[in-house]
């Protein structure tokens, strides 16, 4: 079973907020967001939301990954975020720059919702963020970074230029790797257990090994090494 939610009046919500232009009109749209939510178990779990925010805004976000990512417009489009990330408030992902090789580097020129050109001469980049990331509040990631690796960490205020690989630790402006989470062979060790891929009430009866630090987990984990039921 999925670990997203549809509720049964979902679809009459929808239909709301197609009615009243939510794709365009962003206070629509979050107020419908909102709504959603309540219905479908919070943003951990709506897939409805889900669904309209990779529809509308391009944006695509995995199960019980929550925060900035559900504000419509604050992600650019092409932003693919993982599983059980956690997002805070005013954190901003751009995936595309101004050109600065031509005469101008204004929207009129290259953007086709102004009328001016005939189409989009730009193409978004896509950026990946991990699985059970973490961005601190007014972080910003900008078209350099193509990927935010599994389990990193983006610290507050800092601007991320660049990819960042798993299990970093960055901040400041540009953001630098200033530690990592683990050594490296715990660090593959987590990232070959796939354990974000479990279904949640598989990984509710692992909740005790989730509130102590991984040095104290035993060789033999089953979180680590056993295989993952996967969702349907």
């Amino acid at each position: 079973m999925s670990d997203l939610r549809k509720h049964p009046l979902s679809p009459l919500l929808v239909r709301i907020y197609e009615v009243l232009g939510g794709k365009r009109r962003r206070s629509v749209a979050k107020l419908v967001f909102k709504l959603l939510f309540r219905l479908e178990g919070g943003q951990y779990r709506s897939a409805s939301v889900r669904a309209l925010l990779a529809r509308d805004y391009s944006v695509e976000v995995e199960a019980h990954s929550y925060g900035e990512c559900f504000v419509p417009g604050a992600f650019a489009p092409s932003v693919k975020v993982g599983k059980f990330v956690s997002i805070a408030r005013d954190v901003r992902v751009f995936t595309q720059n101004h050109p600065i090789d031509r005469l101008s580097s204004h929207p009129y020129f290259y953007e086709r919702g102004f009328g001016v050109v005939e189409s989009d001469q730009l193409e978004p980049s896509e950026s990946v963020i991990g699985h059970d990331v973490w961005i601190g509040q007014g972080a910003i990631i900008l078209p350099g970074c193509k990927r935010v690796g599994t389990g990193a960490i983006i610290g507050a205020g800092a601007v991320v230029t660049k990819s960042v690989p798993d299990y970093a630790i960055v901040t400041g402006n540009p953001a630098k790797i200033i530690r990592y989470r683990f050594d490296e062979d715990t660090i593959a060790s987590l990232l070959e257990s796939l354990w974000w891929e479990r279904s949640f009430n598989e990984l509710v009866q692992f909740r005790k090994d989730f509130c102590v630090s991984v040095a104290d987990l035993e060789d033999n984990n089953p979180i680590l090494h056993a295989p993952a039921q996967h969702p349907n």
